[in-house]
């Protein structure tokens, strides 16, 4: 089995947990549903680190060089957590804190783009 075919399901499969858990943490959290919306949202943020990993995996094939390296693990961890709280948002509610937080993350995820294009060999 080629080592791309291998990271690449690999990564399907870890975006594939991350949405599932993102959606019911209780399935392995044991913790009680927060009654302020704002930290019913965060208890789901970072199970959104699944996601992050799952992209890298998939889109992401090499160690070097190691600045093209970091910034694509860099864009995947905040579009991994930017999707999370996005469904949280949807599914717990919405606070204008948690708007801020996607706005400030959004513009993060565009600078690391625009960085991964930027260094991209």
């Amino acid at each position: 089995m080629p080592e791309n075919l291998l990271a690449k399901i690999t990564g399907s499969l870890l975006i594939l947990i991350g949405i599932v858990l993102v959606s019911n943490p209780e399935l392995i959290s044991n913790k009680p549903i927060p009654d302020d919306t704002f930290r019913a949202v965060e208890r789901r943020v970072w199970w959104g680190l699944f996601i992050s990993a799952g992209v890298l995996l998939l889109f992401h094939h090499q160690l070097q060089p190691w600045l093209f390296t970091f910034v694509a693990a860099s864009t995947a961890i905040t579009f991994g957590l930017l999707v999370a709280r996005l469904i949280g948002i949807a599914l717990d509610g919405s606070v204008p804190k948690q708007w801020l937080w996607v706005v400030v993350e959004g513009v993060i995820l565009v600078a690391l783009i625009w960085w991964y294009t930027k260094v991209r060999p």
